[in-house]
Formats: structure tokens, C-alpha cells, sequence
């Protein structure tokens, strides 16, 4: 055990008194648990020590010399998780591997990771938005909360929409009366751009870096307006060639656009352009388009943009505003004239990573949260059944498969609380049905037994077990383990009751040598259960006719017990 001073020099170190590397001679030298609350780092500490950051390193020698490294090239150093993350290491430095799932699923790809990588991204940026919308949802509730990560910055950043005024071509399904119009206004957005890019340029060099960056702003700007306009482009094109000849625009269209600058003529676009198919459709109840594009240039400014005038950066309220304004502008053509679309305005990044616990009850509570808004929308966005919502009752069946993954006990304990505090909120107004599977018999203590399903699988058939004698509604760990979960013989790991069976062999048998004694002594002081240490301890006095260890260690519960008694 190695302690460093505050310029990394060493200060101090002693042996750990409970290694176990002569007993447990397995051909593994050390093997250690990181243990904490989800959030807590644990992840974190794993990818420091494969990106070979710069740290401070104890390797120790088979000679029981060390010596202290700043790095860990020495060692070939491998990471593994199972959760599919938006994250992978820029760099494992020399001599890492990082074999993550995103990271095999890429390179499970042959190398050609492009479209991969933006399929990824689109997805991990989605889930951002779920996450955002129910943190929102979430922090309004009056219940005990899950103490949830803060996003306090994330970068925005707009999408590309493939249109282009140079192309008549990217038209298919439009009205063939909007397009004019809508080739204008591109030509306005890049007109106006370039004017304001030289504007904002008057009285600084060129050649000045910094002097670029005072027209990112309007660059940021002008692509929102070309990333609004291409997204109403989509949302014409994806209704297919119902209204090739149905669009209406009034005659001096070209005139107003003139006469206007960018803001008014989109203001102008929606208020007076439409289609026409015996009814009119006139796009004027979509200028939430208009409130979002002013929410979003409201914000920016230079300080805020990255190097990249597309990205900028908000806090998570900000993001959560463009996320609502955005929904609001997207859901309105969800209606019998069109069609809900499913291409983004914009993509999010958090600017902190997020523990596999806390992903896993975003996951779980963001995905239904936003399905239920989409419930009461009718926004069926699914790729595996053609009209999702079609005989959409009031009744919901929710599965839940091992939910509960990867949370902290404290989470897994309060689990089937969260579940019925929260899901009559998010499903209100549907009668609701709940059904779950789970590893965990901290979720099972929650439910009485006529509430759970056994199922044992014997001779190759799975068969469902009567409860009548099991133990489940604030039964006790021991119990639902060795019960509910076919642990029948202890609870402690294996690899444990292992070494105790040697231990207890080899005390019986007798006949120990010194070396022996003192291995078992070792591993007596550092089982934690206190009826199995002092009976260990007990048997090996016996045997070996010399109890010193047994009054060593009742000698240190009395000092705990007399601690205790003076705290009281």
C-alpha cells in the first residue's frame, strides 16, 4: 500500500496485511473490485487506466521491489463493457485495447465505419433528447428522486438537410408550385449570409484567426435558416406525390421575397404559400418554426459557439426550450395533410459522461416517457408494425425485461417503488398493467409471492414452480436468494466457499505446518462474517493446541463493542 505526496513523490508504504497472494495461487496475481454509488467514477477510473492517461503507477516486481512510472506502456491493458454507449476511446494509447460494445460494433463493421458512425451518433443524440425531455418531467414530480446527472452544458449542433437551389433534382414529391419559392429563398439565405459575413469583417484584418470568428455567429445563423428550410423541404417530400400540382403561392411571390429581408420572407413563406386539394392547407399554424429559429439566434453568440460555427453550446434548459419549440413544430404536420418526419433539426451532446447506472434508468424511464407522449400524439414512429397506434384502447401492457440492469443496490432497492410512483404519472388516463423479470431479490422483496412467477428449468423443460412456500414480500436476502433463485447451497461466491472447504479439510486432517498455520490464520482475519471467523478460528486453536488467534480476534471485538457502547 503506497501513499504519495503532493509532487508524486513517495512518502510511504507498507505490505496490505489481507492479499491472500500465497493462498489463492490461481495464476491470477490481483484481483480487486471497484465498489460505489452509480455516478461515482467506477467507469471512469477503468477507461483513466486504459487510455494510459497521465497518472502516477506502482508496478510491482516478483522480486517485491517497485518502482513508480507515469504510464503504463509496460502493460497491455484491456477494457470490456457490455452497455452500448456513445462513447469510445479517441486513443488507448500504446499497448491498450478498448473492446467496449460500440467499439466492437464498429469494428464488426469491416472497417467501414461512416455510416455506422453516423447511425450511432444520430442515435446517441436522440437518446440525449429523451434523456432531457424526462429530466424535466422528472424534477417536477413530488416523489423521492434518484439523485439523476446535470447536464450542465451541451453542444448543439445543426444537421445538413441535402438541398440545394443548384439543383432541380432534389425535388420529387413537392408541389411543383412551391418550389420557385423555395429555390428564392435558399438563394435569399446565401445573398444575405454573405453581406453579413462581410459586415461583421468591416475594421479587422483577414488574416487575424480570431477575426474569423466574429462571423461565425452569422454563419450559425443563415444555416439555421437553410437547416429550417430544408427540414420543411423533407416535410413536403416525405407526403409522396399526393400534391405535385396542388401548392399555392400568391403571384408577386417574387416581389415580397425582394422586398423582405430573410426572417420576414419566411415569416411571409408560411403565412401565404399552402396547398390546395379542394380544401386549403395554408401553412400559416406552423410558425413555431418562426419561435424556434428566434428562441435558438436568441442565445448564441460568440462565446457559445465551438470552433465549428454549427455547434453551440447551451445549459440543459436551453436545450430542453429548443427540444419543446422544436417538437411543437415538427409534430403540427402530423395530421391528415402530412406526415410526422423523422429527420432532426439538430443533434446533442453532453459535455459529461454518464455512468452505466445512471444510463440505465434514463434508458428505462426516458424511452417510456417518450413513447407515452408519442401514445397521446399518435406519433407512431416504428419500423416493425405499419400503423402502431391503429387500435390504441385504454389499456397498456408493459414488459419490462430485467429493467433493473446495472443499477446500484440502493437503486435495484427502490426499483418497484420508482415504477409504481412514476408510470401511473406517465400513463395517465390508461389502465395500466405491469409485468417484469429481474435477477435481483431486492426487486423481488417488493412483491408478495402471488404477485411473481417461479420458473425452474429442469431436464431441458422449463417449468413454473409452486410459490406456496417461498418467501418473497420483505423476506430477507438469504431467503429469496436460496428460494426464489434456486441458490440453494449459500450464499456467498464460490470462489469463497472454495477456500473455506480447503481450509476446513486441511484443519481436520491436521498435521499443519507452520507455513500452513499462518495462511489460515491470514485468511481466518479477514472473513468478515463474524460466526464463521471465530469458529474457524476456534477449530484451528483446537487442532493446533495454541488459541492465541481466537483471543486475538475476541480481543478486538470487545474493543469494537466498547467503541460502540461509548458512541451510544
Amino acid at each position: 500500500m503506497y501513499t504519495l505526496t503532493g509532487d508524486r513523490e513517495l512518502y510511504y508504504h507498507r505490505p496490505n496485511p489481507f492479499y491472500l497472494e500465497d493462498i489463492v495461487n490461481d495464476g491470477v496475481s490481483l484481483f480487486t473490485c471497484i465498489v460505489g454509488s452509480n455516478g461515482g467514477g467506477k467507469s471512469t477510473l477503468l477507461k483513466q487506466l486504459t487510455s494510459d492517461g497521465f497518472q502516477m503507477y506502482v508496478i510491482e516486481n516478483e522480486d517485491d521491489s517497485f518502482e513508480i512510472v507515469d504510464n503504463l506502456k509496460t502493460v497491455h491493458r484491456v477494457y470490456y463493457t457490455p452497455y452500448l454507449t456513445g462513447e469510445t476511446f479517441g486513443a488507448v494509447g500504446e499497448n491498450g485495447k478498448d473492446l467496449s460494445k460500440t467499439t466492437m460494433v464498429r469494428t464488426d463493421n469491416h472497417g467501414d465505419g461512416a455510416l455506422l458512425d453516423d447511425f450511432l451518433g444520430t442515435h446517441f443524440s436522440e437518446n440525449m433528447k429523451r434523456w432531457i425531455r424526462f429530466n424535466h418531467f422528472y424534477r417536477q414530480q413530488a416523489i423521492p428522486k434518484v439523485n439523476l446527472p446535470s447536464f450542465e452544458k451541451i453542444t448543439i449542433r445543426l444537421e445538413h438537410f441535402d438541398f440545394s437551389n443548384q439543383s432541380r433534382d432534389v425535388f420529387h414529391d413537392t408541389a411543383e408550385q412551391l418550389r420557385p419559392v423555395l429555390r428564392l429563398l435558399m438563394k435569399k439565405i446565401q445573398d444575405e449570409k454573405n453581406l453579413e459575413e462581410r459586415n461583421a469583417l468591416i475594421g479587422f484584418n483577414e488574416g487575424d484567426g480570431n477575426a474569423t470568428q466574429r462571423y461565425f455567429p452569422v454563419r450559425f445563423k443563415y444555416d439555421l435558416y437553410e437547416a429550417a428550410l430544408g427540414k420543411l423541404v423533407n416535410i413536403f417530400e416525405r407526403r409522396g406525390n399526393r400534391y405535385l400540382r396542388e401548392g399555392f403561392v400568391p403571384s408577386d411571390y417574387k416581389q415580397k421575397i425582394a422586398e423582405l429581408n430573410v426572417h420576414g420572407s419566411l415569416i411571409w413563406f408560411l403565412q401565404n404559400c399552402g396547398v390546395d386539394a379542394g380544401d386549403r392547407y395554408i401553412f400559416d399554424g406552423h410558425m413555431s418554426l418562426i419561435s424556434l429559429i428566434d428562441y435558438v439566434v436568441s442565445i448564441q453568440s460568440v462565446e457559445r459557439l465551438t470552433s465549428n460555427w454549427l455547434e453551440m453550446v447551451v445549459d440543459e434548459q436551453e436545450a430542453f426550450n429548443i427540444i419543446d419549440l422544436y417538437d411543437e413544430f415538427n409534430n403540427g404536420f402530423n395530421n391528415e395533410w402530412f406526415s410526422y418526419d423523422t429527420k432532426p433539426m439538430f443533434s446533442f451532446q453532453p459535455h459529461i459522461a454518464v455512468s452505466s447506472g445512471e444510463q440505465s434508468f434514463l434508458e428505462l424511464f426516458s424511452t417510456i416517457y417518450y413513447h407515452a407522449s408519442n401514445m397521446r400524439s399518435l406519433i407512431g414512429i416504428d419500423n416493425y408494425s405499419f400503423e402502431p397506434f391503429e387500435h390504441l384502447g385504454n389499456k397498456v401492457l408493459l414488459l419490462l425485461d430485467e429493467g433493473d440492469n446495472a443499477f446500484h443496490p440502493r437503486w435495484r432497492k427502490a426499483y418497484v417503488q420508482h415504477l409504481r410512483e412514476l408510470l401511473p404519472i406517465i400513463f395517465e388516463g390508461y389502465q395500466l398493467q405491469v409485468i417484469i423479470t429481474s435477477h435481483d431479490p431486492l426487486t423481488l422483496s417488493d412483491l408478495p409471492r402471488n404477485n411473481a412467477v417461479f420458473l425452474e428449468k429442469i431436464e431441458r423443460k422449463t417449468l413454473v414452480r409452486s410459490s406456496e412456500n417461498t418467501y418473497t414480500f420483505g423476506a430477507s436476502i438469504a431467503d429469496l436468494l436460496k428460494d426464489s433463485f434456486f441458490i440453494g447451497d449459500g450464499q456467498a461466491g464460490d470462489f469463497f466457499a472454495d477456500i473455506i472447504d480447503k481450509v476446513i479439510k486441511d484443519i481436520r486432517r491436521g498435521g499443519l505446518s507452520p507455513r500452513r498455520v499462518e495462511e489460515i490464520e491470514r485468511i481466518v482475519s479477514t472473513i468478515d462474517e463474524p460466526v464463521m471467523r471465530f469458529k474457524l478460528a476456534q477449530m484451528l486453536g483446537d487442532a493446533i493446541g495454541d488459541s492465541r488467534l481466537e483471543m486475538q480476534l475476541i480481543d478486538q471485538e470487545i474493543r469494537n463493542l466498547q467503541k460502540r457502547r461509548e458512541e451510544i
